[in-house]
């Protein structure tokens, strides 16, 4: 007797876990379900705001609306999941805006897609004025006289010279290869020649770098200046004393300043004699 009671509670027990098991099944597929469209909503809207970004930035920077839709659309991943219902860019008010919808699937239902909406817009490059992008105050032209180069700030302060120094940031004795010139955060920095930009971003350490091509294997290089700082863009030709940046502490830098260096085919040169006429 006491055996078949045992073997009745046993056939209980396990009814209940596949009860139980029934039950929680649908609740895990549903959640994981929820996760996944959540993820996928996120990389609609991150690739969203990317072309977005992107479409204003070449706007601004070329004034051809038309090229920034080409090259925003090409750079926008569309998947099985979302897909770019419609984008626009255009000038207006001396800004460049962008405007997109993303399509994105209800997973694994017949239900219609739904759509998510956003915009973008920034100041147009002004090159006749030397319009800054972001919130930088506006600067006119230096005028310069003096050495091959005019200065690259109105006050040529340098706190560190080219050559080797003890670094600053603690990694030891390093080669110096620019001289520093210390400035308040937004102070406006300017081209130091006549010259067609060949680098404008990020770069690892520098923060952020300009570098303007003088002809001849010749360059500038200007350093350390925030992303929103930078006024000028890749192919834009300068004259000596544009305004082009705003001094910042980006990149390997423990305070404002302005990296400037003089490059002769690759190789860095103390940027001292061309500043003050030796060359």
């Amino acid at each position: 007797m006491a055996t078949k009671f045992k073997r009745i509670l046993k056939c209980g027990k396990k009814g209940s876990a596949t009860l139980e098991f029934i039950t929680i099944l649908p609740l895990v597929i549903f959640m994981c379900l929820f996760v996944w469209q959540l993820i996928v909503a996120g990389m609609a809207v991150f690739e969203t705001q990317w072309v977005l970004k992107e479409g204003v930035r070449i706007a601004a920077s070329s004034g051809s609306t038309k090229e920034a839709e080409n090259k925003a659309r090409s750079a926008f991943h569309a998947s099985d999941y979302y897909s770019l219902d419609s984008y626009k860019v255009e000038i207006k008010d001396e800004k460049a805006v962008a405007k997109a919808k993303v399509r994105i699937k209800v997973l694994f239902m017949s239900s219609s897609p739904f759509t998510y909406s956003s915009s973008a817009k920034t100041p147009i490059y002004d090159d006749e004025n030397t319009q800054m992008a972001g919130s930088m105050m506006l600067a006119g032209p230096l005028i310069t006289s003096g050495g091959r180069f005019g200065p690259p700030v109105a006050n040529m302060n340098i706190t560190s010279h080219f050559g080797g120094r003890n670094d600053p940031l603690g990694r030891g004795y390093r080669n110096h290869t620019g001289v520093d010139f210390g400035a308040s955060e937004g102070t406006p920095i300017y081209a130091a020649g006549d010259g067609v930009v060949t680098r404008a971003g990020a770069a690892r350490g520098y923060g952020n770098l300009i570098v303007i091509s003088h002809g001849n294997g010749l360059e500038t290089w200007y350093a350390h200046m925030y992303s929103h700082q930078i006024g000028v863009h890749v192919g834009q030709r300068v004259k000596r004393g544009d305004h082009i940046a705003g001094v910042g502490s980006a990149g390997n830098s423990t305070g404002p300043h302005l990296h400037f260096e003089v490059r002769v085919n690759g190789q860095p040169v103390n940027p001292v004699p061309y500043l003050n006429g030796g060359y």
